[in-house]
């Protein structure tokens, strides 16, 4: 779809450049970006030739109707989707009334799954590659996203206070969460054994010259698997294990908040649900009574 403008102007070729201009000038994220642009390009494929004034709520109904209930997306898929075509209704295409009449999917919130001590020690021994390995020790050792071990460099690390950046946290914001000894020592081998070249600290294939999520994802659920773990998660699993440990360690939530870089405290206490020193010590209610009969 070409759009010309008046003279002077700047010239799109399409709905497509002008979607990622508008991203890049409103400085969304990398990954926010990605799956934005991901969105509207397949709702415009589904649309076919449509002129960009023809665009309508019904189109974008009858897309995401296509979504759940041929597709069978989940919901969170469903909830990007409709994210991003809001998004090009308007802020591109000027029109943000159009869709106020389409609801963002309501997310089921299950408890999120916590690895044991034993659960990781394990997990680890069954990486066998050392940067991959590495950077699942760093994933639960500072409690990091996996775009976000993806993206460390070694400057980033500040032995002498103890403290690791993070440059480009969710929606991209700078964060410090801990290094402590033992990730740093962690860390100091990995780099003896390898000498990485560049400016990142697990270098890989992607474009950028680190290593991608898809191929930490990948090694960290070979390596469950490898393992045997009752319930493997996710790689996103192991940030969950590292705010739940922390809460388990007496760290305040407050703390903890700061530390996962959560914009809502909120998001910090649901980790409460699982600590499973608390249900542990929980008061045998059942056995303060007379027993009852069996």
């Amino acid at each position: 779809r070409g759009f010309p403008r008046d003279e002077g102007d700047v010239m799109y070729d399409d709905l497509d450049t002008r979607m990622d201009s508008t991203l890049c000038l409103a400085r969304r994220s990398a990954g926010t970006r990605r799956e934005y642009l991901r969105g509207a390009r397949q709702f415009l494929a589904f649309t076919g030739d449509k002129p960009e004034a023809e665009l309508c709520e019904d189109d974008v109904r009858a897309w995401l109707h296509h979504l759940v209930e041929e597709r069978k997306v989940a919901a969170t898929t469903q909830k990007m989707a409709t994210a991003a075509v809001k998004f090009l209704f308007a802020r591109v295409l000027g029109r943000p009334e159009e869709l106020a009449g389409i609801p963002m999917p309501k997310i089921p919130e299950p408890l999120p799954v916590v690895l044991s001590h034993e659960d990781l020690l394990a997990l680890f021994d069954k990486e066998p590659v050392l940067l991959k390995r590495t950077a699942m020790v760093c994933a639960y050792g500072a409690g990091l996203r996996v775009s976000e071990v993806c993206e460390l460099q070694t400057s980033d690390l500040d032995a002498e206070r103890g403290i690791l950046h993070v440059r480009h946290g969710k929606g991209d914001k700078a964060r410090i969460t801990a290094l402590t000894q033992t990730l740093l020592a962690q860390l100091r081998g990995y780099w003896r054994r390898t000498r990485p070249v560049g400016p990142w600290l697990f270098p890989g294939r992607t474009e950028a010259g680190h290593i991608g999520r898809e191929a930490l994802q990948k090694a960290y659920r070979d390596a469950a698997r490898n393992a045997g773990l009752r319930e493997p998660g996710t790689f996103h699993s192991l940030r969950h294990s590292t705010a739940t440990h922390l809460l388990e360690c007496g760290v305040d939530l407050r703390v903890i908040q700061v530390l996962m870089g959560h914009k809502r405290l909120e998001t910090t206490t649901r980790y409460t649900k699982v600590r499973g020193d608390l249900i542990a010590a929980m008061p045998d209610l059942l056995g303060q009574l007379k027993q009852p009969r069996s």
